[in-house]
Parts: structure tokens; C-alpha cells; sequence
């Protein structure tokens, strides 16, 4: 009798909570990824902003914006078919979207909430040509040194130079985003898994996309570079992600995780 009412109590509880268990980050085999949709931004108007994924795993949620992330102009709204790429606009989030980016974007992990992004903020000397712009305000991180280069090149560079707010967020030591001269926009740069993962998805300091367990452990997605707005499905068996192409254009990328 007791074995019959745990299997009912088993049976009775979500499939996602029963069947998901913690991502074994450093073993997983991430396939290599499907292009699904390349996205003109020219046509779409703004800077990507936000990014979800539907719980039955048919739409994907893009949002762009026009004008800086505190005080914008303008927002977009748009859903991508996830199977064909068709972009269609949308009248604005959809229902689902509100929970999905709340876990995704928040300062604790679903799973445990003690464990907290550290948030940093500081005034830096950063030379001009290295100050990002528009989309380009969130990074995983910059090298602004001048180790190695010539007596001239240091001149130029400080003469270049400009002091510049920088806002850091960083989870077990590792930068997982930074803002410059920018608000912080939680969720750009990093996505929880669903809950029971136990892991994060994130741009590092190049520009790559990684893996992190809760307990720190990282494994890079092979093959990414100026990857932004990382997502998970609802069975955290897929990972999705812009990555950019060229100045104007991005490319929705969707990999399976074993």
C-alpha cells in the first residue's frame, strides 16, 4: 500500500519537476548548433532586449528596443516560429513570457537562493575606441591594458582615454556581464536554468557562451562568439542564442544538450 501511494504521489506531480534533474556541466555533449532564423535588424528596428522561449517549445518570444535599455523610444515585439524561423510581429508579450523571463533574469538561482550574482560598480579609464556602443554595451568583458605596446601607442591611448562607469556582475569569481556607461539589464548576458538544472548559461569575458554548474564547474559551447540572450527550453534540454553577424544582423541558434 505505501509503494502504490508514493507512485501516486509521484504521478500526481509535474512531469518537468519529476524529470528534471542537475545538468552534469563539464560532461555534457552540446550538438552543434541550427540556425534558426537569421534576424535584419535593420527591418526589425532597435537592439534585442529580451528573448524567451514558450513552454510547449513552438515560439520563441525576441523583443528589440530603440534607445538606451533605462528610457527607450520604442520596443518591438515579435515571435519567431521555432520549427520554420517565419518572424511575425506581435502585439506585445505574450502571456507565458512574464514567469519565463522573471526565473531566467533573476539575481538568485531558482534552485538556491543563497546563491546570489554579485553586483560591482566602478569608475574606470578606459580608452575611447574600446567604449561600446548600442548593442555592444553589455560584454562579458574587455582587455583595456596596454601591456606590450610601444611608448607612442601608450601616449596615444591615454591621450584616447576616457573615464567611464562600468557595473559588473559575476557569479563564483567568473564575469557573467558588464555594462558600461549603461544601466545593468539583468537577463542580456546570462539565463538560469529551469529549476532542478542547477546551472547558468552566460557570455564570458570573449564573447562565448558557457556553461556553469551551481557549484562553479564550466563547460564553453564550442563554436560561439558574440553570443547574447542565452535561453533555456522548459525541459533544459535545449539551449538557445543570438549570435551576431556583421553589424546589422543576428542569428538565432538553438543546440541540444545530452
Amino acid at each position: 500500500m505505501k509503494g502504490l501511494l508514493t507512485a501516486l504521489i509521484i504521478a500526481a506531480l509535474p512531469a518537468a519537476a519529476v524529470a528534471q534533474a542537475p545538468l552534469p556541466v563539464g560532461s555534457i555533449t552540446v550538438s552543434a548548433p541550427t540556425d534558426v532564423a537569421t534576424l535584419d535588424l535593420g527591418r526589425l528596428k532597435g537592439e534585442p532586449s529580451r528573448l524567451g522561449w514558450s513552454p510547449d517549445h513552438k515560439q520563441i518570444y525576441l523583443q528589440t528596443i530603440e534607445g538606451p535599455f533605462h528610457q527607450p523610444k520604442a520596443i518591438h515585439h515579435y515571435l519567431v516560429d521555432a520549427s520554420s524561423g517565419k518572424v511575425t510581429d506581435a502585439p506585445g508579450e505574450p502571456a507565458w513570457f512574464n514567469p519565463y523571463w522573471a526565473l531566467k533574469s533573476h539575481k538568485s538561482s531558482p534552485d538556491t537562493p543563497a546563491l546570489d550574482i554579485d553586483l560591482t560598480s566602478e569608475n574606470r579609464v578606459e580608452k575611447t575606441t574600446n567604449v561600446p556602443r548600442g548593442g555592444d554595451l553589455a560584454r562579458g568583458g574587455v582587455d583595456t591594458g596596454t601591456s606590450g605596446s610601444s611608448a607612442g601607442e601608450a601616449i596615444q591611448a591615454a591621450a584616447t582615454s576616457q573615464t567611464v562607469s562600468v557595473h559588473t556582475m559575476k557569479l563564483h569569481g567568473q564575469v557573467i556581464g558588464e555594462f558600461v556607461n549603461s544601466v545593468i539589464v539583468p537577463g542580456l548576458t546570462f539565463a538560469w536554468a529551469p529549476a532542478g538544472a542547477k546551472a547558468i548559461a552566460y557570455t564570458d569575458r570573449g564573447g562565448k557562451l558557457m556553461l556553469m554548474s551551481a557549484e562553479g564547474k564550466r563547460q564553453e559551447v564550442a563554436g560561439t562568439k558574440d553570443a547574447l540572450l542565452p535561453m533555456w527550453s522548459a525541459d533544459a534540454k535545449k539551449l538557445a542564442w543570438l549570435q551576431k553577424d556583421g553589424k546589422k544582423k543576428v542569428v538565432l541558434k538553438v543546440a541540444d544538450l545530452r
